[in-house]
């Protein structure tokens, strides 16, 4: 269990210190799409999204810690830690799908579309015909 819980530590803090490189390093989202299997806009939205993730995954951190006690205290600590991965998998599905809201954006990234915009300027650059 110690192992288990250390190498998400670790991890954790290996995602946060990229995460943190990202936000002042444009450079850095290369590292990230590179990784990642789906298609480009998909890939850009999920880079995007990388800080949101960073702090899910530090409240699955907190949920499997305070699961080791108990007492009232660790079961608040688990219910926060619930609600900080509920709200960050909303944050994160809204920070791809629609590039929103800005806060959760690394700087360089908040002029891109989401992943519905993109989408949707590229069926309306196809209904237009090679001619247009």
């Amino acid at each position: 269990m110690v192992i288990v819980f250390g190498s998400l530590v670790l991890g954790n803090a290996f995602m946060t210190w990229k995460v943190v490189h990202l936000w002042r390093n444009p450079d850095v989202a290369d590292f990230f799409s590179a990784v990642l299997p789906f298609g480009l806009v998909v890939r850009r939205g999920e880079v995007r999204s990388a800080g949101v993730t960073a702090a899910a995954l530090w409240g699955v951190v907190v949920v499997f810690l305070m699961g080791l006690f108990d007492g009232p205290v660790a079961s608040w600590a688990v219910a926060a830690g619930v609600l900080i991965i509920l709200a960050s998998a909303l944050c994160e599905m809204c920070v791809i799908l629609f590039n929103a809201p800005k806060f959760a954006v690394p700087p360089h990234m908040r002029a891109e579309p989401g992943v519905l915009a993109a989408r949707r300027a590229r069926k309306a650059e196809g209904r237009r015909g090679a001619g247009a």
